[in-house]
């Protein structure tokens, strides 16, 4: 068993919010991500969907800014990374605020309703949330897609974000999710 491909899996997770790459994180990454997937599927900014999703970011990042040492409302890798080994910012805790931010997201992306996102939908999320290269949400797509229907139903959807935080083996739900490879 390896932590190494968890916490591979949740520096993906940081990286995945740090949308400059200036390896720091703030309040305005999870507010874009929220406003860019509504944006995505259409939705205004104060819909209820959009505003649910806003809400639960800012619960997850309420949480990760207690790894915020210097208290300036921004999140290093380095200050992330340190909370994380020193167990400030456990892995169960930000599964449980990551899942549902996911629960949330499968709303907004849903939008005719079906319980179903097809692999348009799945690629309009990530996308809206600031993760451009097609090539890790087909992926991501073809890994929880198993009976190859052409769509996740929510359950699917939230057993690999478990997974993104889980996962000890290449071959586990979710260990690709973010690796674009």
């Amino acid at each position: 068993m390896s932590d190494h491909l968890q916490d591979d899996n949740i520096e993906r997770v940081f990286a995945a919010f740090d949308l400059d790459g200036n390896g720091e994180i703030s309040w305005d990454d999870f507010e874009a991500k929220a406003r860019g997937v509504g944006r995505e599927f259409g939705l205004e900014v104060g819909s209820p969907e959009v505003q649910g999703l806003v809400e639960a970011y800012q619960e997850l990042w309420d949480y990760i800014r207690g790894a915020d040492v210097d208290v300036d409302d921004v999140v290093t890798k380095a200050e992330f990374q340190e909370a994380r080994g020193a167990g400030r910012l456990s892995t169960s805790e930000l599964l449980e605020k990551w899942l549902v931010v996911s629960d949330r997201v499968f709303d907004v992306a849903d939008r005719d309703g079906d319980g179903y996102l097809d692999g348009n939908e799945f690629a309009g999320l990530y996308r809206g949330a600031g993760i451009t290269d097609p090539q890790v949400a087909e992926i991501a797509f073809a890994a929880m897609d198993v009976d190859t229907d052409g769509r996740i139903d929510r359950a699917e959807l939230l057993a690999n974000v478990q997974g993104v935080f889980t996962a000890t083996d290449e071959s586990m739900k979710g260990a690709r999710m973010l690796s674009g490879g």
